[in-house]
């Protein structure tokens, strides 16, 4: 219950909120990701793979900041 009330304010994992778009039928979908500085990136392959097997394909990615301010901006559009 609390999953679903969290998705539906857009906070949760990426993967949970790609399908919630996907079953809702948005054409595109924007997610402002956050990879662990620790992590070199693996994280962040990780996510895109995970969202690109529901049924979205990435077409633009953006990093902005550094050390903990970094994330990346993905958009997906449907296949």
């Amino acid at each position: 219950m609390l999953k679903s009330w969290l998705a539906k304010r857009g906070y949760g994992s990426i993967e949970d909120l790609a399908r919630i778009a996907y079953k809702r039928g948005d054409p595109i979908f924007v997610n402002k990701f956050h990879p662990r500085p620790t992590k070199n990136d693996t994280d962040l392959a990780l996510a895109i793979g995970a969202v690109e097997t529901i049924g979205w394909a990435l077409i633009d990615r953006q990093s902005e900041g550094e050390g903990l301010q970094r994330f990346v901006s993905l958009t997906f559009r449907r296949r």
